[in-house]
């Protein structure tokens, strides 16, 4: 044990099981704290702060890093020649945030446009905002969204009509760019 003998607190045990308890704060003057594999930071003891159900308080992963985005076709996924192809993600535990943008021409695949690549594959259907030029939408459509399927690592373009109806997913087209971002979980 240490201990702050004017205050009589332990600063500082180290138990047989090995277990250790640290009195205060704990302040890294240089280097990094590493966690093993398989755990995490456990935030158990702090009281929950929502009236739902909690399935977890352990911090088990963090992580940043690139990916490359590519143009799909959903029938025939083809290939296209980019100017532009560049994306980030930070993942947080489960959660995984995202931004991507490209530029593409001479695509040969057909049916709708998927966009491929994401880093992890989506626990559940998630849609995200987007942002097109020079994609060729139905009439009196806009698109603003997308979305990526459970169990998918590849996105679908979505058009939705001005006046309210069934969103559809836009067809394949020969060039564009898309400028994207949002969050989805694993």
């Amino acid at each position: 044990n240490v201990v702050n003998k004017a205050a009589d607190t332990a600063l500082l045990r180290v138990f047989g099981d090995g277990t250790t308890t640290i009195g205060n704060t704990l302040t890294l003057a240089d280097g990094n704290l590493v966690v093993a594999n398989g755990h995490g930071i456990d935030f158990a003891a702090q009281t929950p702060s929502s009236t739902g159900s909690t399935s977890s308080e352990l911090l088990d992963h963090y992580e940043e890093g690139t990916w490359t985005p590519v143009v799909i076709g959903t029938s025939s996924s083809g290939s296209g020649t980019y100017s532009t192809q560049s994306a980030t993600y930070t993942k947080i535990g489960r959660v995984v945030a995202f931004q991507f943008a490209m530029t593409w021409s001479n695509h040969t695949g057909s049916g709708s446009i998927g966009i491929g690549g994401f880093p992890f594959t989506s626990g559940s259907q998630t849609y995200f905002t987007i942002q097109l030029e020079a994609i060729s939408l139905t009439s009196n459509n806009i698109a603003v969204a997308a979305r990526i399927e459970a169990g998918e690592t590849t996105g679908l373009l979505i058009e939705s009509p001005v006046g309210g109806g069934n969103r559809a997913a836009i067809a394949m087209d020969t060039a564009g760019s898309i400028n994207a971002g949002g969050t989805y979980e694993v």
